[in-house]
């Protein structure tokens, strides 16, 4: 039997206004964390364009990308249309500022008072709706009301501009270390979970250890999950294969992998769509003889 389950995260995107401060600085710890993943991203992206460019004998390549302001809003869950039972909670969304928990079945749910029925083609909201659940939860007979208020998401205005020309790689080698690093556990509330590294750049062995030292530059790590068996219940025991993660080392900082758990493709385990290496956290470490 097929089951086809919907994720609720149909978006309503606007134009507006960009907004912009004069700051120098991330001040959030967390926002730090990401612009760190964003710069490792934007890296090994330009990478791979500048091999692919000198595949083709290129000189040098020019790139140049921007993107206006807008915004975005969704519900943010996964929800079986059948059962009407939430399957998983996007955090920081409206799902979760209404107070969806997995497991949960919706027996009611409304957007400014219009009920909705039919879960399969998604929840179109806007800024300002009022959305009303009443759920059964496991370990309560009683339905539970619940409400929000719908609330949009601002992208802001970016622009990218590159260019490259050929230069020799031997002279822009960088030296020093710096480190992968499992030892502490990702925080599972952003459906990261822990990892092992169990091979880098061809070599094997790294599978018992925490923290790995490597030369600054470009090194690929073989990555095992380590997804607690109750997200995926139809997985069968033992170790799952390995993905590939391609990480850029820069001096004296600590890159801590995880495993990104993506709940709406729980059931596909074949091809281990449900999950992804990722660097969830950067730190600065100093290099150590």
């Amino acid at each position: 039997m097929l089951i086809k389950y919907t994720v609720l995260i149909f978006c309503l995107c606007l134009p507006i206004q960009a907004f912009a401060n004069n700051v120098s600085e991330l001040k959030s710890a967390e926002a730090q964390i990401l612009a760190e993943n964003l710069k490792r991203e934007i890296n090994q992206t330009l990478a791979e364009i500048r091999r692919l460019e000198q595949l083709e004998e290129a000189e040098g390549f020019t790139v140049s990308l921007s993107q206006p302001s807008f915004s975005f809003i969704n519900l943010g869950a996964v929800l079986d249309p059948v059962s009407k039972v939430v399957l998983s909670v996007s955090p920081h969304s409206n799902a979760e500022a209404l107070g969806l928990k997995v497991g949960d079945k919706i027996s009611v749910l409304q957007i400014d008072e219009e009920r909705i029925t039919d879960f399969s083609e998604g929840i179109q909201l806007k800024a300002g709706n009022k959305i009303l659940a009443e759920v059964i939860r496991t370990g309560n007979d009683q339905s539970i009301s619940l409400h929000t208020t719908a609330k949009s998401k601002i992208i802001p205005a970016w622009t990218l501009e590159v260019s490259s020309t050929k230069v020799n790689s031997a002279s822009v080698q960088m030296t020093g270390c710096g480190y992968v690093s499992v030892f502490f556990t990702p925080p599972g509330t952003q459906y990261q979970y822990p990892a092992k590294v169990f091979e880098v750049d061809g070599e094997t062995g790294f599978h018992l250890r925490e923290t790995i030292k490597l030369p600054a530059g470009q090194h690929t790590l073989k990555v095992h999950e380590y997804i607690p068996e109750h997200m995926l219940p139809r997985r069968k025991a033992g170790i799952e294969k390995a993905k590939t993660l391609e990480v850029m080392i820069e001096p004296d900082k600590t890159y801590h992998i995880a495993a990104q758990f993506e709940p709406e493709k729980r059931l596909n385990l074949v091809d281990e769509a449900y999950w992804e290496p990722v660097v969830w956290k950067v730190s600065e470490s100093k290099c150590r003889p």
